[in-house]
C-alpha cells in the first residue's frame, strides 16, 4: 500500500514548513497538505463505495444489486468531487508558487473545500 509512503512525504512538508522550507511559505504547504488530506478521505471513501458494489454484485440478491443504484451515483459524485478539488489544487499551488517567485505572498492562496 502507498500509505507509508504518503505519510512520509507528509512529514517531511510538514517538517519543511515548520523549518522555512528553502524560503517557502510554511502557510501555502499546511493550506497544500490539508487539501490533499481532504482528497484522499474522499478517494477512502470511493474505496469502500467500490466494495460494497462488488460485494452487493457478488451476492446476486435484487435488494442488494437495487442498493448499487444509490452507491454508484454516490461514487460518481465523488469522482467530479476530487476532479474538482485537483483542478482548484492546482490553481492554488500555481498561483502561490508564481506569487512567491515573484516576491508575493502566495500562503493565502490555497483554498479549502468542504
Amino acid at each position: 500500500m502507498k500509505r507509508n509512503g504518503e505519510t512520509k512525504r507528509r512529514r517531511n512538508v510538514a517538517e519543511e514548513a515548520e523549518q522555512g522550507g528553502g524560503g517557502e511559505d510554511p502557510a501555502m504547504w499546511e493550506n497544500l497538505d490539508r487539501n490533499f488530506r481532504q482528497v484522499q478521505s474522499v478517494l477512502d471513501r470511493n474505496r469502500s463505495l467500490i466494495q460494497q458494489v462488488n460485494d452487493n454484485h457478488q451476492s446476486r440478491m435484487a435488494d442488494n444489486m437495487s442498493k448499487n443504484v444509490a452507491l454508484i451515483q454516490e461514487l460518481n459524485g465523488n469522482i467530479s468531487k476530487v476532479v474538482s478539488m485537483y483542478s482548484d489544487l492546482n490553481t492554488n499551488f500555481s498561483t502561490a508558487f508564481h506569487g512567491e517567485k515573484n516576491g508575493h505572498d502566495g500562503g493565502g492562496a490555497a483554498g479549502t473545500r468542504a
